[in-house]
């Protein structure tokens, strides 16, 4: 039985190592024949300038949209964009507050725009102020939960602190019992001389 699977076995491999059989692509009748030119280059076109408005039309809301998720995808080309800026309007001072609002900047950072947009938001149109709403809120929050963080780590040091100044005063506390309990233990061993004394 071995055999005969050990033979079945090495015709099946021998045949997985035959040469694949090779067949001449047919050739196409000559009236058939097709030319294949590559297509004409098209001018490029740079991409359209989203409308930074601060309005409620429906191209301004959705250039703002895509403009927080290019930002939050990849803040660093409009960093750079930002800070080549020499005036700043109104339109770049709340893309400047958008791109400080990144949940990446520092904490110190994210708190003083949070103000400032929150002042600017307040003059905007209700649809475009209910846009950036979002990321207020967000923003808030996540202020405060670093907050949290920040209290609870300081906590925790000072429990850790607590924990290490308690461990040593039981680690002395606990010499001074053994030192005490040897103490205790000479002092009840009979001595030598009483023994021998007592003994006879």
């Amino acid at each position: 039985m071995k055999k005969l699977v050990s033979l079945v076995v090495l015709l099946f491999l021998s045949g997985c190592q035959l040469k694949p059989v090779v067949v001449a692509p047919e050739e196409l009748p000559a009236s058939e024949t097709v030319s294949i030119q590559p297509p004409a280059a098209e001018p490029e076109q740079s991409e359209p300038v989203p409308s930074f408005i601060l309005d409620e039309q429906a191209t301004s809301l959705a250039a703002w949209l895509d403009y927080k998720q290019q930002i939050l995808l990849d803040p660093e080309p409009e960093s750079a964009r930002l800070k080549a800026l020499t005036t700043l309007d109104e339109v770049a001072l709340l893309q400047l507050a958008l791109h400080n609002l990144h949940p990446d900047m520092p904490y110190v950072n994210r708190f003083r725009v949070q103000t400032q947009l929150t002042e600017m938001v307040s003059t905007f149109p209700p649809r475009l102020a209910a846009l950036f709403s979002w990321d207020l809120t967000f923003n808030q929050k996540l202020l405060e939960a670093e907050s949290a963080v920040s209290a609870l780590t300081r906590l925790n040091a000072q429990q850790q602190d607590t924990i290490e100044r308690l461990q040593k005063t039981n680690r002395d506390l606990q010499k001074k019992i053994d030192a005490l309990t040897q103490i205790e233990a000479e002092l009840n061993q009979p001595s030598t001389s009483e023994t021998n004394n007592g003994g006879q």
